[in-house]
């Protein structure tokens, strides 16, 4: 995906200017490796940005958050708050999920920040709420019908855009585009597949 494809807007979502900078300053940091994180906060708005290891076995174009940093949720709602968003950089892409972050999206109450440094002097901070289905479809039928591509080793996604005419295999699936179509096939032919819904948070950085 070379380019941010039209997404519906849900309501803004809060990073105080600290926030914003501790995001954006992790992710030049870890460059050309995908850095992650948490976010502490209630509802839309983040409180603190938590700096994460990431321990997927491909760091270019992958995250995954330790175990030690997602169980800070627990903390945090101890606290009355919550971990209201995850982040993560994008080297050299644009600030967009990628069919691996679609699959990567097991949190549907948080929210997923993407920090794009395509462009070192201008990084860019979007956030999205990506939400998954789980609903009984033959995605392997649908990935050899519509084309899906290999994200990475046995793992496939298609990509369905909001200005796009939706396919008549896709017509009665319920799900409001853009949307990803994303399925795992083990070596012994065991398929995993799930339909994810994304919606665009605007970010709006306000002062400390």
């Amino acid at each position: 995906m070379t380019a941010s494809p039209a997404t519906p807007l849900g309501e803004p979502t809060i990073l105080p200017a600290p926030v914003y900078a501790a995001i954006i300053a992790h992710s030049r940091a870890g460059k050309p490796e995908e850095v992650c994180g948490i976010l502490r906060g209630v509802g839309l708005a983040a409180y603190e940005a938590i700096p994460g290891h990431n321990i997927a076995a491909e760091r270019i174009e992958n995250y995954e958050v330790d175990p030690q940093t997602l169980l800070r949720q627990f903390e945090f709602e101890e606290a009355g708050e919550a971990m209201m968003g995850i982040y993560h950089s994008h080297p050299v892409s644009v600030a967009y999920p990628s069919a691996t972050d679609a699959w990567n999206a097991h949190y549907p109450d948080a929210l997923y920040f993407i920090c794009s440094l395509e462009h070192d002097d201008a990084p860019v901070v979007r956030a999205f709420r990506m939400t998954p289905y789980f609903l009984d479809l033959d995605y392997v039928a649908l990935r050899d019908a519509l084309g899906f591509y290999e994200t990475r080793p046995g793992l496939w996604g298609y990509f369905q855009a909001q200005e796009r005419p939706l396919p008549s295999l896709l017509a009665n699936l319920g799900v409001r585009a853009p949307f990803y179509i994303v399925c795992a096939v083990d070596a012994d032919g065991t398929v995993e597949g799930r339909v994810v819904e994304i919606t665009e948070h605007p970010v709006m950085v306000t002062p400390a």
